[in-house]
């Protein structure tokens, strides 16, 4: 996908923050005034240390006092409401982009699952969406509190001292704050981009490598995978160096152009002296205001580094945000009586997957598919479910397209189960009530029975309540799927599409679970698909799938 523009990511970001908007203006406010604070305490002692000199006081002794406490105590105060209302509005706005991005990944469904891997989804909700947070409680209000205490203080120094200090003034914030940091995140821009997709691709293999560690030790990869994970893990830490290095080079380089600046006010001053000018309480107070200025500007110049990498972590999230989801729903609810393929076609990057696929399934019927992986099995799976369309040809649920009906009525009438159980932490009843969150202790019993776990959860101590968590490492992978089958029955779906739905269990809960899917096909209709013949025997009519195309 095409790397946005800075201008169009700031954009996209500072969309997200309606509703918000009323935080950001208070923070502003409050973080101005606590650096004026901060300058006006720095003006003020440097004003009754001028008077100790010798020089002209500006106001009393008590009143010096009260403005120095004033001021050094309201500093504190104003910046920690500055710092609370930027973290609030910037970790309410992170949990609403989270929010937004799970939205965006049911409109997609298995299609944005398929396109990227679990492990950088998991990435970019948590590490991605966090990494904005500098954008957001670090970058827009700073901004706009540099440009008014900026202008303040280039108004005071021109009333005190004359104009050519305001321009030399204004000239020193715009070249830190503004032109210095556009320099350096141009620098950096790359560097943080490619840190972004390394540390993603990072923790997907770790993930991954956790999720298959089972997997590893049987096959012995796990030289295999300890030697990725460390040339990973040393790529990422040499682009963190390299970020480190371009992040001081920043630090002296603003400090510098500061030491310039100030520098040339003196020079000025000198040159004024020289020119017949003398030193006055003007001229001490106006070195003390501009030196003292520079701390909202300083920010700004040390941003770079960190929002660099906010902005190549904005342009992934953005990318799962602005996904258009060209799935077309209707608003058509329906009850379940029969699904019908006609002349079905699919292809994906102009490779033909399904070709002119034909068949029909009505209730109290059991159509069984067979095909070898790669055959095609998947992708019809999805056509049905309309997670995917067709490229030619209609699927159809009562003799209506798919498209009319809408995603609830679909959900509410097909249900899938395929291989792979996905367990939530909780107890086995609340992983069970996920198809049906209403369902009774018997319902829950009865479902059990029919996918022949029953058994096996009243061995438990504590049977239903058992927790999950303290099953995980204990449960067979026959165990996990005859759990995800026991939603299936208890769910009230009319057609069920089984994808392997026996391929993990003995011989003995293989023919228990047919024969109860002998007797559900009563009332439902179910697409059985599997590559074994002693599953697919229970059904009425059995297609062979073969290189996307069907034969009987």
């Amino acid at each position: 996908m095409k790397r946005r523009s800075t201008i169009s990511l700031i954009k996209g970001m500072l969309s997200l923050i309606k509703g918000k908007r009323y935080l950001l203006v208070i923070a502003i406010l409050v973080g101005s005034l606590g650096f004026l604070a901060a300058i006006g305490l720095t003006f003020f002692a440097s004003s009754f240390i001028y008077s100790l000199v010798g020089g002209k006081a500006l106001c009393s002794l008590p009143l010096y006092i009260t403005a120095i406490l004033v001021c050094g105590l309201s500093r504190g105060g104003l910046r920690y409401i500055e710092q609370y209302l930027n973290h609030y509005m910037a970790f309410t706005l992170l949990a609403i982009v989270r929010e937004k991005i799970f939205q965006a990944l049911r409109k997609q469904g298995s299609k944005m699952l398929d396109d990227k891997k679990q492990g950088e989804i998991l990435s970019i909700i948590q590490s991605d969406v966090e990494t904005m947070e500098v954008f957001y409680a670090h970058t827009i209000t700073p901004f706009f509190i540099a440009i008014i205490v900026s202008s303040v203080t280039a108004t005071l120094l021109g009333v005190i001292l004359g104009y050519q200090y305001a321009l030399l003034a204004i000239l020193a914030y715009i070249i830190v704050g503004f032109i210095a940091p556009l320099i350096f995140a141009f620098l950096n821009k790359d560097v943080g981009m490619n840190y972004r997709k390394v540390l993603g691709r990072v923790e997907s293999n770790y993930l991954d490598s956790i999720y298959g560690i089972r997997e590893i030790i049987q096959y012995q990869h796990n030289d295999d995978i300890v030697s990725s994970l460390n040339e990973n893990s040393i790529e990422l830490s040499s682009i963190q160096k390299k970020l480190a290095d371009k992040s001081a080079n920043a630090i002296k380089a603003t400090n510098l152009i500061i030491a310039i600046l100030n520098a040339l006010m003196i020079l000025l001053g000198a040159f004024l002296f020289y020119k017949g000018y003398k030193i006055s309480a003007n001229m001490v107070l106006g070195y003390g205001l501009l030196a003292s200025s520079f701390g909202p500007v300083i920010a700004l110049a040390m941003l770079p580094s960190n929002l660099t990498m906010s902005f190549a972590s904005a342009d992934r999230v953005m990318n799962i945000l602005e996904s258009k989801n060209t799935l077309k729903y209707g608003k058509e609810d329906f009850t379940f009586s029969s699904l019908e393929l006609k002349d079905v076609s699919f292809s994906y990057d102009d490779k033909p997957l399904l070709k002119s696929i034909n068949f029909t399934l009505e209730k109290g019927q059991i159509l069984g598919i067979q095909g070898k992986s790669g055959s095609g099995k998947s992708t019809l799976l999805k056509l049905l479910l309309h997670f995917e369309e067709a490229s030619k040809g209609e699927v159809l649920y009562n003799n209506k397209d798919i498209k009319v009906y809408s995603k609830e009525a679909l959900a509410k009438n097909v249900i899938l189960f395929s291989q792979s159980t996905y367990l939530f932490l909780g107890t086995i009843a609340y992983n069970l009530r996920i198809a049906k969150s209403d369902a009774t202790n018997e319902e829950l019993e009865e479902a059990c029975k029919k996918a022949g776990i029953l058994d096996f959860i009243k061995r438990q101590e504590k049977g239903f309540d058992t927790e999950i968590n303290s099953l995980k490492d204990n449960l067979s992978t026959g165990e996990k799927q005859r759990l995800g089958l026991a939603r299936v029955f208890l769910s009230n779906a009319d057609l069920l599409l089984l994808d392997e739905a026996t391929s993990n269990v003995d011989a003995y809960n293989e023919a228990l679970i047919l024969n109860t899917l002998k007797k559900e096909a009563k009332d439902k209709a179910i697409l059985l698909i599997s590559h074994r013949q002693s599953t697919l025997a229970i059904a009425d009519k059995i297609l062979k799938l073969e290189d996307g195309v069907i034969k009987e």
